[in-house]
């Protein structure tokens, strides 16, 4: 007896090889019931992979003092946030735009998938695979597999977004989602696109009209990038969001009339936000001074580690600190003509410490990192002079000098040394003799905690002789002190106020920058020069 009827027994000709309506209808249903139940065992057996490199990849940011106004970034500019940071209307504002049903569906969309395949089926055949992507397989493919547009990998696609559906909470999937897509301006995630675009961090992105603005750009980063330049960009970009914000309304998250209300925003201007400017000396001090730490508690994370990402480097530069200098430099070197010798290639310095703790707080190593790596206030040590030279004996004992940053010059028995390290030691007379070893770095910070506080390294180089160290005969400091090496190629400035120490130096270099040359012949006088600067610089930050 044979279980199938076919040929068909009792049918002559052609229809004997026609099958009946029963043979078609159960050879269906089969082959749907084993369809069904590979997939069943294929999605059991799928396995959610392990996250692509670059998805996980974060910024290492460097902050001011504040901890909070960033400097720069190293690092691909991603901060991860969590759910409860990511005020509702964003996350509303970006469903509207991308997945309208991401809380209803399992992961996929079955009619956006039926819509890719008959656009796929359809295509010219160039290769080119269509989308019909939930926020779900979005995440998926930018986190887990690659953006190749084959066949087998969307499929892989679907699978481990329905796995993933099934183990881990949609607001889970969306705060990923949200930590990983790209925003254009350099920005991943929508931490770093709240303040790239908007200046704000996302938990301060509360209108609406700025939310849609940010979940448009999702579509097409880098077209909509070009629209302050691009007038069809420009159309697009405003055309998404109004896409957004009636999606918004048509999910009842906006009324009618807050719609009509709404003006599409303007975003900041884009700064990319790199090492150029004093950005690049402050990274360059920072790293430094956690390499020296390291190299003296391992625990300490070097620039190595630091430079892997995750990290936030709260230093101890101020902003106003920064600012002053840079301004009180240029304002100066302004007055100066390039057309004269005597004022070309001419070279500023300067530092500030805090007297009781060693933290420097501001300081111009150079106009821009980019174009001179070289730091003149940290790295560029010259003569000081016999005044100078008085004062430091004063203040350092003989047998400290290296320990303070002081050296001969070699075959002479004249000192040299930097404006920071001048500083530093000048500013032990502001904290009772005491040598506070200066430090760029307060703390570093990873996943919100603190893995490293710095902690200020004093030192008494007098032990009991500085009770009765002529050092106090030289209280005059307060108010000033100024010097020159004899040639006149380094002059120096420097004042303690308000526990504060700041020293400032100007040199020049012959035009091969070998050496150095006399300051002698400079429009207004170094010393004017030199002076003004330092006074500018310390009147601005009283302010």
């Amino acid at each position: 007896m044979r279980l199938i009827d076919y040929p068909r027994r009792d049918r002559r000709g052609v229809r004997r090889w026609l099958p009946s309506w029963k043979l078609v209808l159960g050879t269906s249903a089969t082959f749907a019931v084993l369809l069904v139940a590979g997939f069943f065992v294929a999605l059991d057996r799928t396995e959610i992979p392990r996250p692509n490199e670059d998805a996980v990849q974060q910024a290492t940011i460097f902050t001011y003092a504040d901890a909070s106004t960033q400097i720069t970034h190293i690092g691909t500019n991603r901060r991860p946030v969590t759910f409860d940071q990511i005020p509702l209307v964003v996350r509303q504002a970006v469903l509207a735009a991308e997945d309208r049903t991401f809380y209803s569906d399992p992961g996929v969309s079955p009619l956006g998938l039926l819509r890719a395949l008959k656009n796929d089926l359809t295509s010219s055949g160039d290769g080119n695979l269509q989308g019909g992507s939930t926020i779900t397989q979005q995440f998926v493919k930018n986190y887990y597999l690659t953006q190749q547009q084959t066949l087998s990998r969307k499929l892989n696609e679907v699978m481990v977004a329905i796995k993933l559906d099934q183990v881990k909470s949609k607001d889970s999937i969306l705060t990923d989602y949200l930590n990983t897509i790209y925003f254009a301006r350099g920005a991943y995630g929508i931490e770093s696109a709240a303040l790239a675009y908007f200046g704000v961090s996302v938990s301060q992105l509360t209108d609406p009209a700025k939310a849609a603005y940010i979940a448009a750009v999702i579509q097409s980063p880098y077209y909509y990038a070009t629209a302050d330049k691009d007038p069809k960009a420009a159309k697009a970009l405003h055309d998404r969001w109004d896409y957004v914000l009636d999606g918004m309304v048509g999910e009842h998250e906006l009324s009618a009339q807050q719609r009509a209300s709404m003006t599409f925003p303007t975003p900041v201007k884009y700064e990319p936000d790199d090492m150029g400017g004093m950005n690049g000396y402050m990274v360059d001090a920072a790293m430094q001074n956690l390499d020296r730490m390291h190299a003296q508690d391992p625990t300490v994370p070097d620039s190595t580690t630091v430079a892997q990402g995750g990290y936030i480097v709260v230093t101890t530069f101020r902003q106003d600190y920064m600012q002053a200098a840079k301004k009180a430099v240029d304002d100066r070197m302004s007055t100066l003509d390039p057309n004269r010798p005597q004022d070309r290639n001419v070279h500023v310095g300067m530092a500030s410490v805090d007297d009781k703790t060693g933290a420097v707080l501001g300081f111009f190593g150079g106009g821009d990192y980019l174009k001179q790596g070289f730091n003149d206030a940290f790295s560029a040590a010259g003569p000081i002079g016999e005044d100078l030279e008085q004062a430091l004996g004063g203040v350092v004992p003989t047998d400290h000098y290296q320990d303070a940053g002081i050296d001969y010059i070699p075959g002479t028995k004249a000192l040299a040394t930097t404006p920071l390290r001048a500083a530093s030691a000048l500013s032990a007379m502001g904290d009772g003799y005491q040598y506070n070893q200066p430090f760029e770095v307060s703390e570093i910070m990873q996943n919100g905690v603190v893995v490293w506080r710095a902690q200020p390294q004093t030192q008494n180089f007098w032990g009991e002789k500085g009770t009765v160290s002529p050092v106090r005969q030289l209280a005059q400091f307060k108010s000033a002190l100024r010097g020159a090496d004899v040639p006149k190629w380094w002059a120096w400035s420097m004042l303690d106020l308000n526990g504060v120490t700041t020293a400032a130096t100007m040199f020049a270099t012959p035009p091969d920058g070998k050496g150095n040359r006399a300051l002698l012949g400079m429009t207004g006088g170094y010393e004017t020069n030199l002076d003004s600067v330092l006074y500018s610089y310390v009147g601005d930050i009283r302010k």
